[in-house]
């Protein structure tokens, strides 16, 4: 009878550090990213704040450029969830918007194939590109009104891409 008392007492006890466990890693996940940006959410040179959902392999993101503009962005991780201390690729969708320092203004919406990296520091890199669909709504510089003005807005396809630096927490 002791011998079942003693099993029965050592099994209780693993399953609760089991569950205590887990517990602490989910503490301890990352869900949120804000990084210094090149390109990208921001469209120039900016901030950017990402959170990653529950499920792992969706995060949504917004930007804002030191100049004025920002954007939005989702990202999927179709491999796998994202992960600290891998490489996670990720397809993502974009839309952002600004003023250049020139004058103009355009609309920037593009389809990024990226990967990123959070390190166990917290240090976290991304680099994406891929297709973007640019529309310049107000032509760049000074505008002489005396000579015939282009036809606006204008529409372009090019490669567009960002890279990021920052931290989770």
């Amino acid at each position: 009878m002791i011998h079942i008392r003693t099993l029965f007492l050592a099994y209780v006890l693993s399953i609760c550090s089991f569950f205590q466990a887990q517990d602490v890693t989910m503490k301890k996940q990352v869900n949120n990213l804000f990084s210094f940006a090149a390109g990208g959410t921001p469209t120039s040179i900016g901030f950017t704040y990402e959170r990653i959902l529950n499920n792992r392999k969706v995060s949504l993101e917004i930007g804002t450029g030191l100049l004025l503009g920002g954007g939005l962005g989702i990202n999927f991780y179709p491999i796998k969830s994202i992960k600290k201390e891998q490489f996670n690729p990720f397809l993502g969708v974009r839309s952002s918007y600004n003023i250049q320092g020139s004058g103009g203004s355009r609309i920037v919406n593009y389809l990024p194939v990226g990967i990123n990296y959070l390190g166990s520091k917290k240090l976290y890199l991304c680099l994406d590109f891929g297709p973007a669909y640019i529309v310049q709504l107000v032509p760049n510089g000074y505008i002489q009104w005396d000579l015939p003005q282009p036809n606006y807005p204008k529409y372009s396809f090019n490669v567009y891409g960002g890279f990021k630096v920052g931290f989770g927490f």
